[in-house]
């Protein structure tokens, strides 16, 4: 994959949410291994992005389902003998872990955050344009003017909140993601249709490009099928789709 982009159409609620935890997680990680002021009021952007993704009340209830749905599927692949033993146990403990991790969160993931006055007030003036002013919240003003190191300290205590959900996330994309092979496909005109199998349980749709291609996928994915329109990137007009055979792979992730 390292010669290839790699676009995915989550198709689940689930696995959307989940895609998106895990660029806010990604997000927060590089601005924390960073060491400006900009890069400490970036990752507490993230970190109230993360809070509002997780105000959904039955998150915690769904992701811990699936785990343990997961958890049933795979403990089934223990009496086959063509399956790597070591590598099954070692997912099937990461899901146990996982799953004991979200069951003794008590409420919402993040509330001892959403108690916070100093964050709640971050939160309040969040969807500003420009962010946070010292004049929406002279208390984060003040924290700021802080050393990038109290910075640092501070926000690793606050992410630790979420380190029980980002644990199932990543476990939850790994496995759907290793679920199914990429298929080589070609499409005819820049455009490529194709039907479902409606008993399958499909969780995400991936797209391989070389890293070099100028085309981008549109894929759109119904009931019964599948339908990937490839186009070229165009910064001053509405994009085109191209009229030429696109060999690509196709990815449908069914767990």
């Amino acid at each position: 994959m390292l010669n290839e982009i790699v676009y995915e159409q989550p198709i689940s609620e689930h696995i959307r949410v989940c895609l998106r935890l895990e660029l806010l997680f990604q997000q927060a990680k590089y601005r924390l291994q960073a060491g400006s002021i900009w890069d400490s009021r970036a990752a507490v952007a993230t970190l109230i992005d993360i809070l509002n993704l997780l105000d959904r009340p039955d998150l915690k209830t769904k992701l811990t389902k699936e785990l343990c749905r997961y958890l049933s599927v795979l403990g089934r692949l223990e009496k086959t003998s063509e399956v790597d033993h070591q590598k099954l146990s070692t997912l099937l403990i990461e899901l146990e872990n996982s799953i004991d991790s979200l069951q003794a969160v008590r409420g919402k993931i993040g509330q001892d955050l959403r108690d916070s006055d100093f964050v709640s007030a971050i939160r309040q003036h969040h969807a500003n344009p420009g962010g946070i002013s010292e004049f929406d919240s002279p208390a984060y003003f003040l924290w700021l003017k802080q050393s990038v190191s109290q910075h640092h300290q501070d926000l690793e205590n606050w992410f630790k909140e979420f380190e029980a959900i980002q644990a199932a996330v990543n476990i939850v994309l790994k496995i759907v993601r290793n679920s199914a092979a990429p298929v080589s496909k070609t499409a005819k005109d820049g455009f490529f249709q194709a039907t479902m199998d409606t008993h399958a349980a499909c969780q995400l749709i991936r797209v391989a490009l070389p890293n070099n291609s100028k085309l981008f996928p549109e894929i759109s994915v119904g009931r019964h099928g599948i339908c990937i329109r490839f186009s070229t990137l165009n910064l001053k007009e509405r994009p085109k789709q191209c009229n030429q055979e696109v060999n690509f792979k196709l990815t449908s992730c069914v767990f």
